[in-house]
């Protein structure tokens, strides 16, 4: 007898046009639809997406997709003529809709048009809009008139009418974010002077009249559904009540509503892209809102990355279906898990914008990759490093394998490689597993990261894994085990550099074991992790300044996670000096030295430092070894992140054979 869930409202079904949704969990749109034009990205495309079809949502979107290669295409991928339904772009768009469907899912596509957010690539014509200006970047945009208005309405047909010809069961429009729609119903944005400016009814005349050319060119038994932002989160922009009316005038045309918020060129700020402190379903009241105004199905789509929350918003009638995004990159199977009752296995999303930073077209000029780059590596998941590959192989034969250390790279480790028949032995010289994410359980910002961390040490004593705590690993516990490989995963140590003073003070990671601080604190070195522990102090009723040699805090952090705790560290009231040199620490003051030599002295209750971590050394375990195959993982190679702890110890495990 199958086992009844206690999400009773997440797994009820939901009729969207003809279609039947089995519950209530849409995925959204995160993959590119035409990356797969290109062979080399198809793969890692089709993973993706059949993952989340696998994992049971109701329906899975393929991304946006860009109705034109003139002034529509926003990201450079493989141009498609959409007239012409054969040939290698239409078959390989077809994968998707297949794939899809193979696991019992409704396939949808996006389509979408940027409008006056368009960068034109060289060679390129001047991008649209409502309105005709000149952009910061001195990108001129031109007017759209009624020759526009009908070349875009022909164009989003033929798109839609391509993906329907392709398989899919349906199309959503994106007429949020900023991009064409929102450039038309938002009175800041548009401010036409003809019929197609002034009250919204006018404003909201051209994305009617698009969405009756797609409906016209799909029929009436496909679904044609919306996505929304409720609000653009600007002042004199769009409004949720404006947003619940403009859905209304769509009643007769589309079958549901997506709602969204926020604007793609200020996506924290705006909650396009909500941030680890963002409350999570930020969009939810919004729904509520514009539910009032519609009797269309309405989904949301924000910061929901537990069943828990999804059967919340759904029985309480904020909104009919739940949109996941990230969560569906960090864990596809939540549906799966969910419904069989084994929610607490859910690796649920914690929002750090490892699957995307952001882009140079939002004005994110410091990630460390190109635009091309990106775009392949888009749905990368720091806590689920097989997020873009098939599932790995059992091992040839079943070994023995010593893992040395039980923080996050450990426990991935020793979890992949038990999952792949390997005999596995974690030892790990402290009382606890969790390493260095222990602090998680002290952090007011970090509950999500907390949950993970959690997550694995129960995966751990789930995958029959011995666990040896209080031991440290050295020759004679490799004697005794005898492990036919080793992977080390011993960590890192905070640095202590030769600064006069600094034995007098404490370490910033003491502060969640027990440390306490004066009120007034000087925090010396504003890397991420001074940052975070400054903002954690900050908000725990802690003034708070942080001193940093670098022209910029949180300098080895990029993207949107770097501009949330920026604006984090400025709602918090703390204070910085960068270009700033600490020369000497007391135990009260630390004197410090600006880009010009000159010194002053900063004053405080408590002083400490966060300046940079070290690798433990692995050479003693190297040599114990003998010629037992050892492979180094996490920070014990090189100090970083969550993500880079977890992608090294997974590929490192399914190696192993």
């Amino acid at each position: 007898m199958e086992k009844k869930t206690k999400f009773a409202n997440l797994f009820s079904p939901l009729q969207v046009n003809k279609f039947t949704f089995k519950n209530r969990i849409v995925s959204a749109p995160m993959v590119f639809g035409l990356i797969v034009g290109d062979p080399h990205a198809a793969v890692g495309a089709y993973n993706k997406i059949g993952a989340r079809a696998k994992g049971g949502a109701a329906a899975v979107i393929v991304g946006e997709t860009d109705i034109n290669f003139t002034d529509g295409n926003r990201v450079p991928v493989p141009p498609c003529d959409f007239r012409v339904h054969s040939g290698h772009m239409f078959d390989a768009v077809a994968k998707y809709a297949t794939i899809i469907k193979e696991h019992d899912a409704v396939a949808i596509a996006e389509i979408s048009h940027p409008g006056s957010e368009k960068n034109p690539y060289p060679g390129q014509k001047n991008p649209v809009g409502p309105v005709g200006f000149t952009k910061p970047n001195g990108v001129q945009v031109e007017e759209i008139d009624e020759d526009d208005m009908e070349r875009l309405c022909r164009e989003f047909a033929e798109a839609a009418a391509f993906m329907i010809a392709a398989g899919f069961d349906g199309i959503i429009v994106h007429a949020g974010h900023g991009f064409l729609f929102t450039q038309f119903l938002s009175a800041r944005l548009n401010q036409r002077m003809d019929e197609y400016g002034g009250s919204l009814e006018n404003r909201a005349k051209f994305p009617i009249r698009i969405m009756e050319s797609i409906r016209k060119a799909i029929g009436p038994d496909c679904i044609l559904d919306i996505r929304v932002s409720a609000e653009e989160g600007m002042e004199g922009g769009i409004t949720v009540e404006e947003t619940g009316l403009f859905c209304h005038m769509l009643e007769g045309i589309v079958d549901s509503i997506h709602v969204s918020s926020g604007l793609y060129t200020d996506p924290v700020r705006t909650h396009q892209f909500s941030s680890m402190f963002a409350e999570h379903g930020c969009h939810a009241d919004a729904a509520f809102e514009i539910k009032k105004h519609t009797n269309l199905p309405v989904g949301v789509i924000g910061g929901i990355n537990s069943p828990e929350l999804a059967e919340e918003i759904i029985s309480s009638g904020k909104a009919d279906y739940v949109i996941l995004g990230r969560q569906m990159i960090a864990d596809p199977e939540f549906p799966n898990k969910a419904m069989s009752g084994n929610e607490d296995k859910i690796r649920r999303c914690i929002r750090c914008y490892t699957c995307f930073p952001g882009s140079p077209e939002e004005g994110y000029t410091d990630l460390p990759m190109t635009t091309e780059e990106l775009i392949a590596t888009v749905g990368y998941c720091a806590i689920n490093p097989a997020s873009s590959r098939k599932a790995f192989e059992k091992a040839e034969v079943s070994r023995k394998v010593l893992v040395v250390g039980g923080g996050v790279a450990g426990m991935q480790a020793a979890i992949t490689a038990s999952e792949r028949g390997h005999q596995v032995v974690l030892a790990e010289k402290s009382e606890r597993l969790g390493g260095i994410l222990n602090f998680t359980d002290v952090d007011v910002d970090k509950p999500d990261l907390r949950d993970f961390k959690n997550l694995m040490v129960r995966e751990v004593m789930n995958h029959g894994i011995e666990v040896m705590l209080h031991t440290e690993a050295n020759a004679e516990l490799i004697g005794q085990l005898a492990p036919d490989d080793i992977i080390i995963a011993s960590g890192s140590y905070p640095t202590k550099p030769a600064i006069p003073g600094i034995d007098t003070v404490h370490q910033a990671i003491d502060i969640y074991n027990g440390y306490e601080t004066g009120k007034n604190v000087v925090m010396v070195g504003g890397g991420l992790v001074g940052c975070e522990v400054a903002l954690h102090l900050a908000k725990t009723g802690h003034e708070v300044v942080i001193v940093e040699m670098m022209d910029r805090l949180a300098k080895e952090s990029y993207g949107m996670y770097r501009e949330a705790l920026m604006v984090e560290i400025e709602k918090a009231g703390i204070q910085s000096h960068c270009d700033t040199c600490c020369l000497q620490i007391t135990p009260s003051s630390v004197l410090v030295a600006d880009k010009d030599g000159k010194e002053f002295l900063l004053e405080a209750d408590s002083v400490i430092y966060a300046l940079g971590m070290k690798s433990n050394d692995t050479s003693f375990l190297k040599e114990s070894a003998g010629s037992i195959p050892v492979y180094e993982i996490g920070d014990c190679v090189v100090p970083a992140k969550v993500d880079s702890a977890t992608k090294s110890a997974y590929f490192t495990a399914i190696e192993i054979n």
